[in-house]
């Protein structure tokens, strides 16, 4: 009886591993399994309804395209958050670490080399679930000189921050405009200059913090849901490649 025991463990354990290995890509992407190695690792993986995508079907501008990423059925238990858009020459977006207060709700404004799969992948319980969506576009987002650099006088407003706070469901709602061209680098006449890391501190601890890559638009904006009470005071912090520093209390 215990030798069938185990063989029946065996079978259903086997039988997981092959539905693991064996789900398909819901958007039949020949890149998904290269990035798939490459952030992903070893680690099971799983696609997952519940990491929700939100972005237009068709990127009107494709140096501005907003996408909002809504895990919040994850109820802030997770440990790690990406973002990445499959044929964008700098793919990754973000890396967000939730930590003690963020939530499962972020939304940022990217760049679209041109139309491409875009994933979101959020690690909880030892599981990566996988949310997609497909953005089509004219394309160039990423190898076109944005406007902020662009004119004469982007640096009277660089470095400035504007905030705003509001009242979501169970969560405070963080919005935030970072005045900054966020250079990639891509162009021969330009070299990266970009936010590569932002943070938040609550009652001078850090509560949450994300890594940024150049793939985010310029003059970015950033919504995310944060845990506590409306008087729940935050401090953002943003340091880019240069060491500019961008902070906001709000």
């Amino acid at each position: 009886m215990r030798a069938l025991w185990c063989g029946l463990v065996l079978l259903w354990s086997l039988q997981g591993l092959a539905n693991e290995t064996t789900q398909a890509d819901p958007l039949d992407s020949f890149m998904w399994q290269l990035y798939r190695e490459r952030y992903l690792g070893d680690t099971p993986v799983r696609f997952d309804e519940r990491v929700r995508i939100s972005a237009p079907d068709f990127a009107e501008d494709s140096g501005q395209v907003p996408v909002d990423i809504d895990a919040s059925a994850f109820n802030g238990r997770f440990d790690r958050m990406l973002l990445w858009v499959e044929l964008n020459p700098i793919p990754l977006v973000f890396d967000y670490q939730p930590m003690t207060h963020g939530l499962g709700r972020v939304a940022v404004n990217l760049r679209l080399e041109q139309g491409s799969a875009v994933r979101a992948a959020v690690l909880s319980n030892g599981v990566w679930h996988v949310g997609s969506t497909f953005i089509d576009g004219a394309g160039g987002g990423c190898s076109t000189p944005g406007i902020a650099s662009s004119g004469k006088d982007w640096s009277r407003d660089f470095g400035q921050v504007r905030a705003r706070r509001f009242q979501a469901e169970a969560a405070n709602r963080l919005r935030f405009r970072l005045m900054h061209p966020m250079e990639s680098g891509l162009l021969p006449s330009e070299s990266p200059f970009y936010i590569e890391e932002v943070s938040f501190t609550s009652a001078d601890n850090t509560v949450a913090r994300m890594t940024w890559h150049a793939s985010i638009s310029e003059n970015p904006e950033l919504t995310i849901d944060m845990r506590g009470s409306d008087t729940t005071r935050y401090h953002l912090r943003a340091r880019d490649n240069n060491g500019n520093v961008l902070e906001q209390d709000i």
